[in-house]
């Protein structure tokens, strides 16, 4: 699963880095480009424990093109809207004893025009918390963590008098599943899969007028997941995923 996510991240740099090289035109992030961020990220499980950005932060490269939905008529623009993005980041966990490790994080969402400025489209969200196998500071096991989320952006497009983008976008969760590789700790026999079924999340981004560079916030919020089971020596136990929430504030250029 680790080697697949790094390849797939991979496979974007090198997308991106192509794609810049073999364009002539100027590209904008108000429409159609290759880009690159750096992003600080907050992870938290109230009362329990934080995963959070360490220096030099995280790192984010991707190819984009929201030429339709961002469209400066009134009646919108046509054809599809799309983000792919890769990053990849150094955190520390500070819950049960302390970790460094790292993390790598696909995203990819579509999107249509529906009416005016209003868009509507499905995103997919896949992380790997590379959190194990090992132990903390305390010598509480850790364990490799895998999150996907589906949901659907919905969202407004302001364009502004001087060119700039202020992108406002909701995201109605549909689903999601954390999987916790409980087996890499000694006398855990399976992983735990925990279903996610209530939650939200939000989207916040400025473009300036040139489309050279873009500031942006991303906020999740989801709720205690369903309690399967899973086998240890000592028996049968239960689990379950806390309440979490997810910050990330970054800023982006184009290639």
């Amino acid at each position: 699963m680790k080697l697949s996510t790094l390849t797939a991240c991979a496979s974007i740099v090198i997308c991106a880095a192509a794609n810049a090289s073999e364009t002539k035109t100027i590209e904008s992030l108000n429409g159609k480009t290759t880009f690159y961020d750096w992003h600080y990220s907050s992870y938290e499980e109230p009362g329990l424990m934080t995963v959070k950005s360490r220096f030099p932060l995280s790192f984010s490269v991707g190819i984009r093109d929201e030429t339709s939905i961002r469209n400066p008529n009134e009646s919108g623009g046509q054809g599809i809207s799309w983000n792919i993005e890769g990053s990849y980041g150094l955190v520390k966990y500070d819950g049960s004893g302390t970790h460094n490790h790292d993390y790598y994080k696909l995203l990819a969402e579509g999107y249509y025009p529906i009416s005016g400025a209003f868009f509507a489209g499905l995103g997919y969200r896949h992380l790997f918390d590379n959190f194990g196998p090992g132990s903390t500071s305390t010598s509480a096991g850790t364990y490799d963590r895998l999150s996907t989320y589906f949901y659907a952006p919905l969202g407004y497009n302001l364009r502004n008098d001087d060119g700039s983008n202020i992108k406002l976008q909701y995201n109605y969760f549909i689903s999601g599943q954390q999987t916790s590789y409980t087996s890499q700790v000694p006398g855990y026999l399976t992983d735990l899969v925990n279903n996610q079924k209530k939650g939200f999340g939000f989207d916040v981004s400025y473009t300036n007028p040139e489309g050279s560079w873009e500031t942006y916030y991303r906020y999740w919020s989801i709720e205690d997941s369903e309690m399967p089971s899973g086998v240890t020596i000592a028996g049968i136990i239960y689990g379950y995923e806390p309440k979490n929430k997810t910050s990330e504030i970054g800023l982006r250029y184009r290639f």
